[in-house]
């Protein structure tokens, strides 16, 4: 998957070295910034944390990821939406995300335990 660091949404430095709520994603979403059209989060591994999310830019959709090896929030894929529709995004969005949830799983379950 792109991981294009001249891709990456500058805020991710100021997200929480861990999961977050999904208050914090719709705060994302909804920030005044020109550049972004909305977030929205996907259900983690403990209720009410969000491991991954959607950020929806201008032209391109970012899938946001908490990697728990390195205990910081990153970019997994993004992908462009110039000629999607909303329901094609979040689709495509869901495909990876689910993805990403497979493939972290156990390292996301060695995390929960180291807590």
């Amino acid at each position: 998957m792109t991981n294009d660091s001249n891709t990456s949404p500058k805020f991710l430095s100021s997200l929480p070295s861990q999961p977050i709520t999904d208050n914090i994603v719709k705060q994302i979403g909804e920030s005044d910034s020109p550049k972004i059209r909305g977030a929205m989060g996907f259900p983690g591994s403990t209720p009410g944390t969000i491991e991954v999310f959607l950020l929806a830019m201008e032209s391109k959709t970012h899938v946001v990821v908490f990697d728990p090896t390195e205990e910081q929030w990153r970019v997994y894929d993004s992908f462009n939406t110039e000629d999607m529709t909303h329901d094609e995004m979040v689709d495509h969005a869901s495909g990876i995300a689910n993805e990403w949830l497979a493939e972290s799983l156990s390292d996301r379950i060695a995390a929960g335990e180291e807590e």
